[in-house]
């Protein structure tokens, strides 16, 4: 399958080496997801994330909420080492784990119910049918006003619209890498950012059928909270 390029260390440690690079306004995002946790009925206790890469989506939720524990789960060793470094602060209320969201035998890694469930760039390397039978499990392992938020890699709306995103993104990278003392031309950084080696393992669908999938699972205030392009933060309560 495309997804298993993460199962490969030096696919994993570029991306890990890249991501503050890589993803524009992460400051930002950040906060927007805060925000809307502040807006739960009560203070998360239990936090699921899944995809959890380096941990930096549960490291963020757990400094905010410092009686809350979390789970972080991935299908990359290289990833989850990485994560235990992150999350090694918070000793016994942080754990990491090892799961497959390709299939739901995952379930079986994780004893619900979580007040949260968060995902950061992981979703989007399932198949369409597979990405909305994930979403209905994540429905029933939350309690009641529980919270899902997913901050994803989204399509486009059209392939004119993709292309200002490619655009975007290369004059993003351009400018970062040339901060960076890094000696780049803008179309070196172009053609390495098109032909990235876990590009063939983006699935990708667009925020507003993903936020409808969610409406007809049962999810309520449902939204795309942050955009940027084919960036998106979008989720909903239980």
């Amino acid at each position: 399958m495309a997804a298993d390029v993460w199962k490969q260390r030096d696919v994993a440690a570029a991306f890990l080496d890249e991501r503050s690079l890589i993803i524009p306004d992460r400051p930002r995002q950040l906060e927007v997801l805060l925000r809307v946790f502040r807006f739960m009925s009560r203070p998360p206790q239990r936090i699921l994330d899944l995809g959890a890469g380096d941990g930096l989506l549960l490291g963020a939720v757990l400094e905010a909420y410092p009686d809350a524990t979390g789970v972080a789960l991935d299908f990359s060793p290289l990833m989850l080492e990485q994560a235990k470094q992150r999350l090694a602060k918070f000793g016994a209320r942080a754990i990491t784990g090892e799961a497959d969201l390709q299939s739901p035998s995952w379930l079986k890694t994780v004893e619900g119910p979580f007040d949260a469930i968060v995902s950061g760039f992981a979703i989007h390397h399932l198949a369409h049918e597979r990405k909305h039978a994930l979403y209905k499990e994540i429905y029933d392992l939350l309690i009641p006003g529980g919270l899902f938020l997913n901050s994803e890699h989204v399509a486009s709306a059209t392939p004119f619209i993709e292309k200002m995103f490619d655009d975007a993104m290369t004059d993003h990278l351009y400018q970062r890498r040339r901060e960076r003392g890094e000696n780049v031309s803008p179309e070196e950084v172009r053609r390495a950012f098109m032909e990235r080696p876990d590009r063939a393992a983006n699935i990708l669908e667009t925020v507003e059928k993903q936020c409808h999938w969610l409406r007809e699972i049962g999810f309520r205030d449902v939204d795309c909270f942050w955009k940027y392009f084919e960036l998106a933060i979008f989720g909903g309560m239980k």
